[in-house]
């Protein structure tokens, strides 16, 4: 499943002044949860028509492989299949109402985030699985995206896009309360991140008069969704997407509008 696209339309598309870009924030496939909201997203995606998409990594949440409070875990491959299959049926929620859309041939583009890159850390730990399971599972490319791998990062319009940004010589994520902000300090140019599920937007403007922000955008997962290493801060989490309106090429937009996620599975 994916669309057909040239490098000539994508340079078409942004090349467009003003254009409108959706975020989707972790969305964590979960085969414990049901994927109704990304048909919910798909429809809401279809309606709004932004000319790009970013979801900024988690797709798929992977907990087969999770070492959180077990210790390191080995390749399950009954409960890895679980996992792959959530994660498939999330994008093909997501998608094809996009697709089914007349007229509408967005440019789609995926971070792979820490919980896809649960397999690759499984596969440098247990060689005799490589080629036998692999972020090929996922299907991304299949489903239309263009893949930024784990840590790197894409530039659209003068803003950077990646799961998360490092600082530091720990090479540790960034993060804080007011993450926006400690974003722009240390990153000194736009980016948007995920990972911590918090919304949260900063701004600054640089000497030479250019605005420059720095967003969290928060997550897609299902309501009832939690992590055992967060249970107490989950209530700082936000769910729902944002679109950066009128993006100026320069790093910066016209406006920022944060979409909750109750409000698009009521009106889905």
């Amino acid at each position: 499943m994916g669309n057909e696209d040239s490098n000539h339309c994508d340079y078409v598309r942004l090349s467009n002044p003003f254009m409108n870009l959706l975020i989707i924030g972790d969305p964590h496939a979960h085969p414990d949860y049901d994927n109704k909201r990304f048909t919910a997203l798909g429809k809401y995606i279809a309606k709004e028509k932004p000319a790009v998409i970013v979801c900024i990594g988690d797709m798929a949440d992977m907990p087969s492989l999770s070492s959180y409070d077990r210790g390191t875990k080995g390749f399950e491959g009954k409960r890895y299949s679980k996992d792959i299959s959530a994660a498939l049926d999330a994008q093909d929620k997501l998608l094809t109402p996009i697709y089914k859309a007349r007229g509408y041939n967005p440019v789609l583009h995926m971070c792979v985030g820490n919980h896809e890159d649960r397999i690759t850390r499984v596969v440098n730990a247990q060689p005799e699985l490589e080629d036998a399971i692999g972020l090929f599972d996922l299907e991304y490319e299949a489903h239309g995206w263009k893949v930024t791998p784990f840590k790197k990062s894409i530039t659209i319009k003068g803003i950077a896009f990646s799961h998360y940004f490092t600082a530091g010589i720990s090479g540790r994520a960034i993060s804080s309360t007011h993450i926006g902000h400690a974003m722009v300090t240390k990153l000194h140019c736009s980016a948007v991140q995920g990972h911590s599920h918090l919304y949260n937007h900063a701004e600054q403007t640089r000497p030479d008069g250019q605005k420059i922000f720095g967003l969290s955008v928060g997550c897609y997962s299902h309501p009832d969704y939690t992590e055992s290493w967060c249970q107490d801060t989950e209530y700082q989490w936000w769910r729902g997407v944002i679109m950066l309106e009128g993006l100026d090429g320069e790093g910066y937009y016209n406006g920022i509008r944060a979409v909750t996620q109750r409000s698009i599975l009521t009106k889905s």
